[in-house]
């Protein structure tokens, strides 16, 4: 395995901000799906759809970023 050039500049890609977010949100979904049983109805349905499309948008973020040019990295 070979790592890029500027592997050093690796906070101030885009990719890698979105990346970690989508990592974070759905390790809060994974521990709610841990919960025990008597506390998953306590928590709204609008939350965990909120999680579920919070992980894809970031998901979505971090492919669309990974292809864009940033200009301070130049």
């Amino acid at each position: 395995m070979k790592l890029v050039d500027d592997v050093q500049d690796w906070k101030k890609w885009w990719s890698m901000r979105w990346t970690i977010l989508t990592a974070a949100i759905a390790a809060i979904a994974s521990a709610y799906a841990a919960l025990p049983d008597n506390w998953l109805p306590a928590i709204p349905d609008a939350v965990k759809a909120g999680f579920a499309y919070a992980t894809l948008i970031s998901a979505m973020g971090a492919g669309v970023s990974r292809v864009v040019k940033q200009k301070n990295l130049e």
